[in-house]
C-alpha cells in the first residue's frame, strides 16, 4: 500500500500580521480588501510600534490618507 504525503499548512490567526499580509484567492493581500472600519479595529487593538500598525499605516499612506 502506497502512502500519500500530506502537505501541512499552518493557519494564521485572524488579526495577526501574517494573516493581514497573506494573499487571498484574488491574488491581492487582505489588507487591500478590508474596509477602513475593520482596519481601524485591528490598528487600535495592536500595540504601538507593532508590525500590524506599521503595515496599516503604510497602506493608508499608499491610498493617500
Amino acid at each position: 500500500m502506497n502512502k500519500t504525503t500530506k502537505k501541512t499548512t499552518t493557519k494564521a490567526k485572524p488579526g495577526t500580521h501574517v494573516w493581514l499580509m497573506a494573499t487571498v484567492r484574488g491574488g491581492c493581500r487582505r489588507i487591500e480588501n478590508l474596509g477602513w472600519k475593520r482596519l481601524a479595529k485591528l490598528y487600535y487593538a495592536a500595540k504601538p510600534g507593532s508590525a500590524i500598525r506599521k503595515a496599516i499605516g503604510a497602506e493608508a499612506r499608499r491610498c493617500g490618507y
